[in-house]
């Protein structure tokens, strides 16, 4: 039988399970006050997401003081199942979504991952299609649903929300391009280089970041297993190109890594070329 995530419940109302475990209203407050600070002058959907303008606030706190759709989701919850049908599109106000395929024999390729300030969801509604894949949560996490009516009703209203909505979906289009190019055209080297290269701030100075998941999840998302990550990254350490302690990493030589990004390593492993599938762990 296929794997499946070890807790599957609650989700949301209208993607089948019922129940609300909504917040407080001075939750429902807060959220809608940080909402209100991201941007001078203006509600927004934080970056990755869907820009709200002060001029629809009516509309936004009518959105969100709706106490269910806020959800507060333990790790290995599943928001979203293959097949449901989407009551909205959904915002992660703290904490993170993997996005997912899976197999039927329970291997799992990770689309993507939704940090704190980003969405997901808003192609799908707007096709009124099933989901095609799940969203796992992989800590705690607090969603937020925007329900499909209150989308809709945003872009019918605010020319400025619907052009942004088509940036926001512009973006994805092109990361979904370079994620195929990454998995069939790049080697291991490239790809793990060309990963760590996209989670530093520009600049050609040693910096440290944090994989946001774990070696696993992050392994599924580049197309390798965990051992060719792991591998992978003490290549890279012999190299004096980066250093590694758990999953904090700092950046020791930005130029060496982003030539590795681009040409590979000088001596690819013919397995790190292949696109393998990570099995499925949360």
């Amino acid at each position: 039988a296929p794997h499946r995530p070890a807790n599957r419940g609650p989700r949301w109302p209208g993607a089948g399970a019922p129940g609300s475990a909504s917040l407080t209203g001075a939750d429902s407050g807060k959220m809608l006050i940080w909402l209100n600070s991201r941007a001078p002058g203006a509600a927004s959907m934080w970056r990755g997401g869907v820009y709200m303008t002060a001029g629809n606030g009516r509309l936004l706190e009518g959105v969100l003081a709706n106490l269910p759709l806020f959800r507060r989701m333990s790790r290995a919850q599943l928001a979203v199942g293959d097949g449901d049908q989407l009551p909205g599109a959904f915002a992660v106000a703290y904490g993170m979504v993997k996005l997912a395929l899976r197999g039927k024999s329970g291997e799992e390729r990770v689309l993507r991952l939704v940090g704190q300030g980003e969405t997901f969801g808003e192609a799908l509604v707007l096709l009124e299609r099933p989901c095609p894949m799940e969203a796992i949560v992989l800590c705690d996490t607090l969603v937020v649903q925007i329900p499909s009516a209150s989308l809709h009703a945003l872009i019918s209203s605010d020319p400025r929300f619907a052009q942004e909505l088509i940036a926001v979906l512009s973006r994805r289009m092109h990361a979904l391009v370079a994620d195929i190019e990454s998995s069939t055209l790049q080697n291991g080297p490239q790809r793990v280089a060309a990963y760590l290269e996209s989670l530093a701030a520009p600049g050609a100075g040693a910096c440290a970041v944090r994989l946001p998941a774990t070696k696993t999840v992050v392994a599924a998302r580049l197309g390798i297993t965990k051992e060719t990550l792991s591998r992978l990254l003490r290549d890279l350490v012999r190299q004096g190109i980066v250093s590694v302690s758990r999953r904090d990493i700092v950046l020791l030589d930005r130029a060496r890594l982003e030539a590795v990004a681009q040409r590979g390593a000088a001596q690819q492993d013919e397995t790190a070329t292949e696109v393998s599938i990570a099995p499925g762990t949360h």
